[in-house]
């Protein structure tokens, strides 16, 4: 059933304030089914429009009634429901025949993007970002209903890689260059390194050996931060505590051996240009391999600052005598 020239749209048209010249006639006839395209619905889309006037038949077709349904979605309208919208455009209604259904619908055309191919390329990204590590999906998105036009995916990481907890992907759905939705895909990161465990016993001093210690396969996610991959990165070091057999020997489980300690003799090294000068002293500071100690050469008394070596001795930062 149809409604021709309703009440509503004569009220709708009171603003006019009665136009000394009435514009040429024209005819509104709404379709009861239409179906749009989006972002957004024009009478045009709705209506047949005809009349005398090819410019106003234009104006009046582009006249845009709100946004569109969802991209697959379907809205029921009424004439009272269709008034508020046409009064929204602040358009010229007069001398406009009307044929409204009681009611009609509108909806908007989509492509479905399944959740299956999003799933697909979000583990692929993924896969290739977090390379050697395997990756399982904790969930397959459900299939979307993106707009009409040229689809677009991309997939794009949210925040970090995280291996002790989930690690999300988005992807990006567009159409036509047009940004539209964004569908996370949330996996597990598991990374399996070879990581150093103590092969022996260890007690506190004990320095490792290569026979002291063993790789074993681990989850990374699942052990703390400063752990070791290399058995060269412990060899010659000291255990700063005991260590039992198949625990992880860690960076802040180890400290270099001292080499230097406090009053003991040492052979002080100094270089000038190719030539170097030997000399005994004293060590009143103990230090590693690396470590910054004070000597007293025994011969002249004088302090001097210099670097413990590998082979102990200690190769002074000053001259002797300056």
């Amino acid at each position: 059933m149809k409604r021709t020239v309703t009440a509503f749209l004569c009220a709708c048209l009171v603003w006019v304030f009665c136009p000394v010249a009435f514009a040429a006639n024209v005819t509104v006839a709404v379709k009861s089914e239409t179906k749009v395209s989006g972002p957004w619905v024009t009478l045009g889309d709705i209506a047949v429009i005809s009349g005398d006037s090819l410019d106003r038949v234009k104006l009046l077709k582009d006249l845009k009634l709100g946004d569109a349904p969802e991209p697959g979605a379907t809205v029921f309208m009424t004439p009272e429901s269709l008034e508020p919208k046409l009064i929204d455009t602040h358009a010229d209604f007069s001398a406009i025949t009307w044929n409204v259904p009681s009611q009609f619908k509108i909806t908007t055309s989509s492509q479905s993007v399944s959740g299956q191919k999003i799933a697909d390329l979000a583990r692929s990204f993924l896969t290739q970002t977090a390379l050697g590590s395997t990756v399982s999906m904790i969930d397959i998105p459900t299939d979307i209903q993106a707009p009409m036009g040229k689809l677009e995916l991309v997939p794009e990481l949210y925040g970090v890689l995280r291996y002790n907890g989930p690690t999300t992907v988005n992807i990006a759905i567009r159409t036509d260059g047009r940004s539209f939705s964004k569908v996370p895909v949330q996996f597990e990161v598991r990374r399996y390194l070879d990581v150093l465990v103590a092969a022996t016993n260890l007690n506190a001093g004990d320095i490792l050996s290569e026979q002291s210690v063993r790789l074993e396969r681990m989850d990374a996610g699942k052990i703390p931060a400063g752990y070791l991959t290399e058995i060269n990165k412990a060899v010659g070091l000291q255990a700063r505590y005991a260590i039992v057999p198949g625990s992880i020997i860690s960076e802040r489980s180890l400290v270099r051996p001292i080499l230097v300690k406090r009053g003991e003799i040492v052979r002080i090294v100094a270089r000038i240009g190719d030539i170097e000068i030997y000399a005994n002293g004293i060590s009143f500071s103990q230090g590693a391999s690396g470590d910054l100690v004070r000597v007293q050469n025994t011969t002249t008394k004088r302090f001097l600052n210099g670097r413990v070596q590998d082979d102990k001795s200690v190769l002074v930062l000053n001259q002797p005598g300056g």
